[in-house]
């Protein structure tokens, strides 16, 4: 009997994998989806919007601190910032205090690209649902948010 509780408790296990990777899948193909509209509608794809609502919560920040937030490497983040400066959408300056520190800055062409994702990529339903969760709800998606980020290699930190 023991033999077949084993099996049990290994088949349960490999459904409570398969639901979670199910859950998974479902969220990388919206997210993909998602891309491919930024793209059409805006002309930029989500990890560039991504990388300018960064820079929009935390105006001046560095290129090295937007890395960190985006879990980029260096190499990308410096790419994206590139990439960015060159549609207008960001400006590039040199830190004051440190040179060899470069400072980031939306500019009124990012804010406008912003405006235009925001309009049509988030909607109010999620915001007021979110909104009426308890704060245990929240607590408890944000737990479950941060154990998938581990199970993938990321250490998040608050």
């Amino acid at each position: 009997m023991a033999v077949v509780e084993e099996k049990r408790e290994t088949f349960r296990s490999y459904l409570r994998f398969a639901k979670v990777r199910h859950y998974l899948d479902v969220i990388y193909f919206a997210q993909k989806r998602q891309s491919k509209d930024v793209k059409k509608i805006a002309g930029v794809n989500l990890r560039e919007a991504k990388f300018l609502l960064q820079v929009k919560v935390c105006p001046a920040c560095s290129l090295v601190s937007v890395q960190k937030q985006q879990f980029l490497p260096s190499s990308t983040a410096a790419w994206l910032a590139d990439n960015l400066v060159q549609k207008g959408y960001l400006s590039r300056r040199q830190n004051p205090t440190n040179r060899r520190e470069v400072i980031l800055d939306l500019s009124q062409a990012g804010e406008e690209l912003l405006d235009l994702v925001d309009k049509n990529f988030f909607s109010d339903g999620v915001e007021d649902r979110l909104g009426a969760a308890s704060d245990r709800d929240v607590a408890k998606i944000e737990e479950s948010l941060k154990m998938l980020c581990y199970l993938h290699g990321v250490n998040v930190r608050d």
